[in-house]
């Protein structure tokens, strides 16, 4: 241990690289995708020094120690041009990470969302099958293109249902509220997804959650991709493109640790803009989810 919370090298929970621990952190600095404010490829180092603060115990729900349990497998190295080569070697850098470390759950701090989809893209190929998948998001990111490009982080949920990477009848899309034409909102549900809006996510308890995610993926292999901007500006200021109108850090605990027993297989946090974040509490609350995201999987294993 490095002592007091702000001392040492800034890695993830303090953690070393340690193929032998059951989850990775990767950091995924690219954000050349955005369309209002940038940043987001500061996100990665931003989490490890918010993440200092987590490492002073326990979890308290879960009795897990998720300081113990991560290893920090550092950046991907990303050249900030061409989303199609962002692409391609997010891609390839995951299915390195996974087949060094088999065993690791690998959990990913973008960036902006479009780097969700070269994960997505990689855990396609190591599963064999299409993935569920659980999105948190302002925004449905379902739209047919990128201002005239094939591919952004406003079109990465179109085009991993259009790839075969995860399966629309078991895709709940979560807390969207962004101004958006209706066919490009309600294509997810043509597709035999479903969306909640913020303010029916807001009353949506926990275990209801859980009964949908039951319903619609029962034990297939689940990922989560979390867009910092669900939740309100008042509780995450620096993201490139907040939507007022959000839900809060209680209520996205909440929804997360209801879903402890589930096949569960990686989780990212994108859009995080530290250059919009001055009191860091967006960055922690990133840090915190995916602190969280282990402390309760690492009670199940």
């Amino acid at each position: 241990m490095f002592g007091l919370p702000y001392q040492g090298i800034a890695t993830f929970l303090k953690a070393p690289q340690d193929s032998s621990r059951p989850f990775g952190f990767l950091g995924l600095p690219y954000d050349c995708s955005v369309t209002f404010r940038p940043g987001a490829r500061m996100a990665p180092n931003a989490l490890r020094r918010a993440s200092m603060m987590l490492t002073d115990g326990r979890h308290p729900e879960f009795e897990t120690d998720p300081c113990a349990l991560v290893s920090d497998l550092g950046d991907l190295d990303i050249m900030q041009v061409g989303q199609h080569d962002a692409l391609r070697r997010i891609e390839a850098g995951v299915m390195a990470a996974c087949e060094q470390a088999p065993n690791q759950t690998l959990l990913c701090a973008g960036g902006d969302h479009m780097t969700t989809l070269g994960v997505l893209r990689a855990q396609r190929r190591l599963q064999g099958q299409p993935l569920s998948l659980i999105h948190f998001d302002a925004h449905c990111d379902t739209w047919a293109s990128h201002f005239g490009d094939d591919i952004g982080h406003g079109t990465f949920l179109r085009n991993a249902i259009d790839e075969g990477l995860v399966a629309p009848e078991r895709t709940l899309s979560l807390g969207l509220r962004s101004p958006v034409e209706p066919s490009t909102r309600d294509w997810l549900t043509e597709q035999g997804g479903e969306w909640l809006s913020s303010r029916e996510l807001m009353r949506l308890e926990g275990e209801a959650l859980a009964q949908k995610v039951r319903e619609r993926m029962g034990a297939s292999p689940i990922y989560i991709t979390f867009d910092i901007d669900v939740l309100d500006p008042a509780h995450a200021p620096g993201t490139g493109t907040p939507e007022i109108g959000g839900i809060t850090t209680m209520k996205a605990l909440e929804l997360l640790e209801a879903l402890r027993g589930f096949n569960l297989i990686g989780m990212d946090v994108v859009e995080v803009s530290p250059p919009y974040d001055p009191q860091e509490i967006t960055s922690l609350a990133a840090a915190t989810l995916l602190w969280t995201f282990i402390a309760m999987r690492g009670e199940r294993d």
